[in-house]
């Protein structure tokens, strides 16, 4: 039994249905998401730096027991379940799948930065 199949009629575990293509807006959105992320690690380093703690419940739980690499961890599986949701919503949904995120990307790193630097 194959895992993944082209074939709708196979007796797969996952069917591709079809290829993303990365469309003007997804590109846009993905270079918000990547710019705002870099921003957020970065910001977030500089505030533990100070001596201020993570406002995330999960991510503070993950930085202290893991130290920076639960920061990255947390990230990652951002990472992941973004291209997950991305390749698997239609052209539409993809696009407001990614602005969300973006959203809320945009609106920790403003936080974090007046936190930072007033």
């Amino acid at each position: 039994m194959p895992v993944v199949s082209r074939d709708e009629d196979a007796d797969a575990l996952f069917t591709l249905r079809r290829e993303r293509r990365l469309t003007r807006t997804h590109a846009a959105l993905w270079t918000v998401i990547v710019a705002a992320t870099v921003a957020d690690v970065l910001l977030t380093m500089r505030g533990l730096a100070l001596g201020y703690r993570e406002g995330n419940a999960v991510v503070g739980a993950l930085l202290s027991t893991f130290g920076l690499a639960g920061l990255w961890l947390v990230k990652f599986a951002a990472m992941v379940w973004l291209v997950v949701g991305w390749a698997v919503l239609s052209d539409r949904d993809a696009a407001v799948f990614l602005a969300l995120f973006a959203l809320v990307t945009l609106v920790v790193v403003a936080h974090n930065a007046v936190v930072l630097f007033g």
